[in-house]
């Protein structure tokens, strides 16, 4: 393995490591939320929402977070030990694909443990989708779909964080705009229609897309963003303050 790759490899591997270390106190964290809602808030009960898809719409916000964070917290500290700005760019994006589907993936298990408990006992798990999801897949193209859409939201906060690591607080503010409208994209592809407060002026609305479609739109989506990232930290000055 030449030395670039055993790097890229390295900040991959410790960046996810990183990263499911603060999901272990995350998920129990919604779990525990999700069985304490779904019995007492009726709104969700009426919703009937399966934990997987319960814990998709926390998930995204949790994913932006870290994706800032990550970025703020570690860009420095990887290029300052010798870490090239490619190899943490490309090491970084392997690793923030890793925790999206990681995090789904466990979403599915702890969804089947739950349905395989309700087979044996008294306990009525719930089965729903959210809404956009048409489809009669219950596991692998909710799996695709929703592991997508949350690598979206971390790249919108990894958007958002370099922005203002390279251009402080106004350059900051733009890129915050940027990460708005790469969201609200996302939204778009899946939802049909633009779900940020801020992006609702525009009311643009698309026709409903296949999964297929949606899927390769969120795969060109995530490209762009990623390239838009690599532009701004390939020669970005680190602080080493």
């Amino acid at each position: 393995m030449r030395p670039g790759n055993a790097l890229t490899s390295k900040v991959a591997f410790d960046l996810f490591a990183i990263q499911m270390k603060w999901s272990l106190w995350y998920i129990p964290i919604v779990f525990v939320i999700y069985l304490i809602v779904e019995h007492f808030v009726t709104e969700v009960e009426e919703m009937g929402l399966s934990f997987m898809s319960f814990f998709f719409e926390p998930t995204k916000i949790y994913m932006l977070v870290i994706g800032i964070i990550s970025c703020l917290a570690f860009l420095t500290y990887f290029v300052k030990n010798g870490v090239t700005r490619k190899d943490y760019f490309i090491g970084s994006s392997i690793a923030s694909a890793g925790v999206a589907f990681s995090l789904m993936l466990i979403s599915v298990i702890v969804t089947g443990i739950l349905l395989l408990l309700g087979t044996f006992t008294t306990y009525s798990p719930l089965t729903n989708q959210v809404a956009f999801l048409d489809t009669n897949s219950f596991w692998v193209i909710p799996l695709i779909s929703f592991s997508l859409i949350v690598l979206c939201y971390y790249i919108g906060g990894w958007i958002i964080a370099v922005g203002f690591y390279r251009f402080g607080g106004w350059g900051g503010l733009g890129f915050i705009l940027i990460a708005i409208l790469f969201l609200s994209l996302t939204d778009l592809l899946w939802e049909g229609e633009l779900t940020h407060p801020l992006a609702n002026y525009l009311n643009l609305t698309i026709p409903a897309l296949s999964i297929f479609s949606s899927i390769i739109g969120t795969l060109l989506l995530i490209g762009v963003g990623l390239f838009l990232i690599r532009k701004v930290t390939k020669r970005i000055a680190i602080k080493l303050e």
